[in-house]
């Protein structure tokens, strides 16, 4: 009512138009295109009725479809829809009207129930989202036709294409035969999935395109002529066994085909094109022609009166009729034991060749192929290498014969009378069923020859034809009997000679255990003789005295299996008998057993194989020692890289925090705090760096032995020293948490100052140990971190040390020998009486349950709160349990909740006798000795002393007053460090930044210029690893230039390489270095060797 309200309010023009459109008989809407999905403002009474049965969704896909694609102010197609054709044009920027082509007449319609049919949608050309498809509809809806000769006929998109073709293809392209579309003049093709074997590699460029673009002119010719009947004829046009040469793979085949041309009519009612439905017949057409060959063989040569004949008509059938044979050659054989040739074959005859060619002077060529069929008795088939050249004839309009088969002809006695060669049709395949047509060729002439032999009274009864050309009778089944009695003993004295050399044994049994047949493979295996063991099976299995007493109960599971089961059994098993390598070692058989049971189930014989496999067991056995070998290698190398990390990263947190404090020093601060402050920094950072280099050589001492051979290095050692280096380490962490530390020694009946233990691997635990407290202990209430130590005697009990021993790991070093090769220095004469070292760390942390203690000391275990709020890898206790129970020590703890934790442990040392070094100090700045480690650095680095505190900053010592030096090394780091150092001991230094730029310093030196200016240059330092020109090539172009007098006397060079392993060092020494020293070093253990270089090459000048 609103809407007829608002068109009264229109002036009288307006209504008079609206009322025209609203009355229209073509059916008519407008849409909204500005929105997602477009709004339909206006639709006609006509439009309403024609689309009234589309549902919804359909029709708002339909409308999302015409405003999404092209559309101008001018009238432009919108396609098919609900079998119209409609228009549509664009109203201003927004609108869209689209109205039918034609005014719309309703079709009269009675329906007498709802069957709901009209409703459903099969369009899945305009409907693809809602209309089930297979992947071939799928691949047409996604194919780019733009590129083919139907898209730039109709457009690129099917829905655009007319509606009488896209009829047709909803109509064939679901058909589950072959269906091949022609459309247009041009005879453009369209086809469904079954056509594109047909198409083979013609697929898919001939999808969418003209037939004259896929075809050649033959095939072309006769598809348009057969397309050509029907459109003149309007009707349908049949045709059969149509023969088509098709190239298949790249194989050129004869294919028959039969169907049916339908023309197709056009809206217009002209003919719009064409659907060949086709049937492939080729394979019927093939076994027809077979049939028929045979036949009329069978019938002409069994009527034959001699063998000429026989021959004649067979070669004179096959050149007619065979459509599968190219050539027939005929070779008979040389009864005369003398002949002109001395050939064993003749050519007797030929068909479907010209002439015979070479064969028909000699067989030479042919005699291998010819005795292959003869010796096998057997259809031989040749192709590709294996047939000869010589029967690769040309055949006109056919090609090149590619294969042939070879075949022998016998007489009843079995005696060769000649051999066949049949050359197949160069466009036939010679697959299974060619062979069988051959197969069938020498059953015809073995039965006429067969006949030919029988006595003349016979003949008569052996030509009575039945349906197909012969009946079977007493006489032929006489001979047939005869050749196979003849063949079977022929193939038993083959199958028992093969029998008897198997490598592998044999056997045959009855049923209840009565041996048959055993090779003598079989007797050797079970180590039995032949009489004493069918003796013994007289009385039983005479195999179960044979079984190993180990494998008694399951050989006798195994053969009560055979018994009762239907199928093929295998199994394995040892016997007693050894090997001929090793006749103690029990020997491993397996059995393939076959049980032969008769109708009514019942166990009538087993047979098998019995094989030795005793290698393959030894095999597997070490295959899966070394598997777990290379499993344990990989976890020790897994369990040594995470130790190596977890270790580097706590010395290294420390420098990264003073190095922090130092940076962050005031310079107005007063110069004697400040320098105490940085010597007192740099001193721990010296012990940490000293920790770290420590790590970095034993990495280089672990790639000589495995992950668990550590090597424990005793020296003198003070307990006490060793724990304040440790506290010394996390002075400034501890300072910054707020924690208070405290140092006691144990009471104790071993007052011993000095022992022998590796300083090294006590200090690595005390500082996973300190780790450990500082991080529960930082967020407590209390913090208060105490170290305990002390010296035995006897090794601590539980109770003495206040905590639970953790019981120690199961490992290679808890074998006698190999603890005894690690703790071989502690058995030195450097060592007194056993010395038992207890230390403990006690903090007020947050404490652990008991629960939670269980998981410590486990890789990677903490107790599950612990890592959450502390974070941490749970490797530190780990490593501390490694390296104490190495030491033959223990490890273990007390923990309460809410109140703290003990750590304690001991190991085991040696009392010291020897009289201590001058030079160690008996405070913080105590000399720590690196002896234990592996390098080659002269006695660089043999102690490293910490700084002392001082008022005054120390100066170095000047050793080398004139001394001119050549620095190269790429890295500018250590370049300026270095050259920093030298310079304040009075050297001239000069860099260069790889081996090609001290080359060319070189040659402003007086080594080789005589100029006033040139540079004096008494020594080199050259790092290896460089970029451009590494320093071994460097060394190498010197001496060479040394040798030739280019260069006057020796330049001393030292190496400075961070490649510390011994065959590196030997290499850089055989390159020509007067010396190596590896990173990193001292400067003041350094300037010693530079002296000694210079003064001994000084000297030799």
């Amino acid at each position: 009512m609103a809407s007829e309200g608002l068109l009264e309010e229109l002036p009288l023009e307006l209504k008079l138009l609206v009322q025209l459109a609203i009355d229209d008989n073509r059916p008519t809407c407008i849409l909204d295109s500005t929105q997602s999905q477009p709004t339909c403002l206006f639709q006609n009474a006509a439009f309403h009725q024609v689309l009234a049965h589309i549902p919804s969704d359909a029709l708002n896909q339909w409308f999302s479809t015409e405003t999404s694609s092209t559309c101008s102010a001018k009238a432009t197609p919108a396609g098919d829809f609900a079998d119209r054709e409609w228009i549509k044009k664009e109203l201003g920027t927004s609108y869209v009207v689209i109205y039918c082509k034609h005014e719309f007449v309703a079709p009269p319609r009675q329906r007498t129930e709802d069957n709901g049919l009209d409703s459903l949608v099969h369009d899945w050309i305009k409907f693809p989202d809602q209309v089930p498809t297979n992947n071939w509809i799928r691949y047409l809806m996604a194919y780019d036709w733009s590129q083919t000769d139907i898209g730039a006929l109709y457009g690129s998109r099917m829905h655009d294409w007319p509606a009488a073709l896209r009829a047709t293809l909803q109509t064939y392209m679901h058909y589950p035969h072959p269906v091949l579309i022609y459309w247009g003049p041009d005879l453009i093709q369209i086809y469904n999935e079954p056509t594109t074997e047909i198409f083979g590699n013609k697929h898919p460029g001939a999808l969418g395109n003209k037939s004259i673009d896929t075809w050649d002119r033959v095939v072309r010719d006769q598809t348009a002529g057969l397309i050509k009947t029907g459109w003149e004829q309007g009707q349908s046009v049949h045709v059969k066994e149509t023969l088509f040469l098709l190239d298949r793979e790249g194989f050129l085949e004869e294919s028959y085909f039969e169907g049916f041309f339908l023309p197709i009519v056009g809206p217009d009612g002209h003919w719009a094109g064409c659907a060949n439905l086709v049937n492939e017949v080729t394979s019927q057409v093939f076994r027809n022609n077979r049939e028929d060959v045979s036949r009329n063989l069978l019938q002409r040569t069994v009527h034959a009166p001699d063998l000429s004949n026989i021959w004649l008509e067979f070669l004179g059938i096959l050149d007619e009729e065979a459509d599968d044979i190219a050539y027939t050659l005929l070779f008979m054989i040389n009864k005369e034991t003398t002949t002109p040739s001395g050939e064993k074959y003749f050519l007797y005859g030929s068909s479907g060749l010209k002439s015979n060619g070479p064969f028909e002077k000699s067989s030479a060529k042919l005699k291998g192929a010819l005795e292959m069929a003869e010796r096998d008795e057997n259809v031989v088939c040749l192709q590709d290498e294996s047939l000869p050249a010589e029967l690769k004839i040309g055949m006109p309009e056919l090609g090149t014969v590619a294969s042939a088969f070879v075949f022998t002809i016998f007489d009843i006695k079995g005696s060769a009378l000649g051999s066949v060669v049949v050359g197949v049709n160069p466009r036939r395949r010679a697959d299974d069923y060619m062979k069988k047509f051959i197969y069938s060729l020498n059953e015809i002439l073995l039965r006429a020859v067969t006949i030919l032999d029988s006595p003349s009274d016979q003949r008569k009864i052996l030509r009575t034809d039945d349906s197909f050309g012969y009946r079977i009778n007493l006489a032929k089944l006489s001979r047939e009997l005869n050749i196979a009695t003849l063949k079977n003993e022929k193939s038993q004295e083959t199958f028992t000679r093969m029998a008897e050399d198997a490598p592998i044994g044999m056997f045959l049994y009855k049923g209840d255990g009565t041996p048959l047949y055993l090779n003598d493979r079989f007797l050797e295996l079970l180590g039995e003789k032949r009489d004493e063991y069918f003796e013994k099976a007289k009385t039983g299995y005479a195999w179960r005295d044979c079984i190993h007493p180990d494998d008694e109960e399951f050989s006798k599971e195994a053969w009560r299996s055979v018994a009762e089961s239907h199928s093929v059994l295998n199994f394995q098993f040892r016997v007693k008998a050894g090997t001929k390598s090793s006749p103690t070692r029990a020997r491993w058989l397996e059995v393939v057993c076959f049980p032969q049971r008769d109708a009514n189930g019942v166990l009538v014989t087993f047979q098998g194989y019995l094989t030795d496999v005793t290698s393959k067991k030894l095999t597997e056995a070490l295959t899966t020692e070394r598997m777990n070998a290379a499993i344990e290698t990989k976890r020790q190398a897994q369990n040594f890289i995470d130790m190596i990390s977890h270790e580097m990263r706590n010395p290294l947190s420390s420098i990264i925090q003073l190095t922090e404090s130092i940076l962050s020093t005031s310079l107005d601060a007063t110069p004697a705090a400040s320098h105490e402050n940085v010597i007192d920094a740099a001193n721990t950072i010296n012990i940490c760096a000293f920790h770290m280099l420590q790590i970095i050589n034993e990495v280089l001492d672990f790639s000589k032995l495995d992950s668990n051979l550590l090597v424990l290095a005793p020296e003198r050692t003070r307990p006490r020293e060793v724990v304040e280096k440790a506290l010394k380490m996390f002075e400034t962490e501890l300072k910054s948490a707020d924690i208070v530390t405290k140092v006691e020694q144990m009471s104790s009946d071993c007052a011993v100052a000095d022992v022998m233990c590796d300083p090294s691997r006590l200090l690595q635990v005390i500082i996973n140990l300190i780790t450990n407290a500082l991080k529960f202990t930082r967020s407590a209430e209390t913090r208060r971190i105490t170290l305990s130590y002390g010296n035995f005697f006897a090794p601590p009990s539980a109770l003495d040390c206040g905590v639970e021993f953790v019981k120690p790991r199961k490992k290679d070093h808890d074998d006698p020998e190999t603890a005894t090769a690690m703790l071989a220095a502690l058995d030195s004469d450097d060592g007194g009486d056993d010395v038992y070292l207890l230390f403990s760390v006690e903090d007020t942390g947050c404490g652990l349950t008991p629960e939670e203690s269980q998981l410590l000391f486990q890789r990677f275990s903490q107790a599950p709160k612990t890592y959450k709020q502390y974070g941490g890898s749970g490797l530190g206790l780990f490593i501390s349990r490694e390296l104490v129970e190495l030491q033959k020590g223990k490890i273990g703890l007390h923990s309460e909740a809410g109140v703290g934790s003990r750590f304690a442990f001991y190991i085991k040392a040696k009392r010291a006798v020897r009289a201590s070094r001058s030079g160690s100090v008996a405070s913080v700045g105590s000399t720590v000795s690196v002896k234990n480690l592996p390098h080659a650095m002269g006695g660089a680095f043999d102690e490293v002393k910490v700084l002392e505190k001082v008022d005054t900053v120390p100066q170095p010592k000047t050793l080398v007053h004139d001394m001119h030096v050549l620095i190269v090394e790429d890295n500018e780091i250590n370049c300026k460090v270095m050259s920093k150092q030298l310079r304040k001991l009075g050297c001239e230094v000069n860099v260069a930044g790889n081996g090609l730029e001290a080359l060319n310093f070189l040659s402003t030196t007086t080594h080789l210029s005589s100029t006033s200016d040139a540079t004096p240059l008494n020594l080199i330092l050259l790092d290896i690893e460089m970029p451009v020109m590494d320093g071994l090539t460097c060394i190498r172009r010197i001496r060479a230039l040394e040798q030739s007098g280019e260069i006057s006397g020796h330049i001393p060079v030292i190496a400075i390489t961070a490649n510390a392993r011994n065959e590196q060092i030997a290499t850089a020494i055989e390159a020509g270095m007067d010396s190596v020293v590896t990173k990193p070093f001292k400067i003041k253990d350094l300037v010693p060797q530079m002296e000694a270089v210079v003064d001994t090459w000084s000297g030799a000048g």
